[in-house]
């Protein structure tokens, strides 16, 4: 099984999915659709409901988490939605064997970026992109960079660039925003 690449995006407005699963699409190999749609009131209880894509934004204003899964030759990609106090969290998802790969990982999230600067710009207050992460957005920066594992992107992260932080991370600008890399990731920003 493949490690499961994350796009954490958080955003102040309400993105079109079909704008997000556009860009899965183009970074896929051959998908099947949408395989599932589904509805659910947290992470841990498991009292899912498969919804129509007509009902997305009714269930995610009444504070349910939206779970949508396509089908791959190779796997599975997704995106999970959730509505967290004023903003609405993204996990874009690839779980998919071809990312196991450090240029192909590479080369998605120079995509991505592309896709920010096209499609999303100034749409989003916050992006962290890896692999198998943990990212738990609860509006308090410093304590979210403390609390997240396996980050290798950073997008307008607003903390304090520690000397601690400098030494895991190098800072640069694109398109006007802050961006946190890895210093061991080798993809050019």
């Amino acid at each position: 099984m493949a490690e499961v690449v994350e796009i954490n995006l958080v955003c102040k407005e309400v993105l079109r999915c079909d704008i997000l699963l556009e860009f899965i699409n183009k970074n896929i190999d051959n998908c099947y659709g949408v395989e599932t749609i589904k509805a659910m009131d947290n992470w841990v209880d498991d009292t899912s409901i498969e919804i129509d894509s007509k009902e997305i934004l009714d269930c995610l204003f009444n504070n349910k988490i939206i779970c949508i899964t396509e089908k791959t030759n190779s796997g599975f990609v997704g995106i999970d939605i959730e509505r967290i106090e004023s903003v609405i969290n993204y996990t874009v998802w690839f779980n998919q064997e071809k990312y196991d790969i450090s240029s192909e990982y590479y080369n998605l999230i120079n995509n991505f970026l592309l896709f920010i600067k096209q499609e999303i710009k100034n749409k989003f207050v916050l992006c962290a992109i890896g692999k198998e992460v943990v990212f738990d957005f609860q509006n308090d920066y410093t304590r979210l960079f403390k609390t997240s594992h396996n980050i290798d992107i950073w997008i307008n992260m607003d903390i304090e660039l520690t000397d601690t932080i400098l030494q895991k991370y190098e800072k640069f600008t694109v398109d006007n925003y802050t961006v946190l890399k890895k210093r061991n990731i080798d993809i050019i920003l």
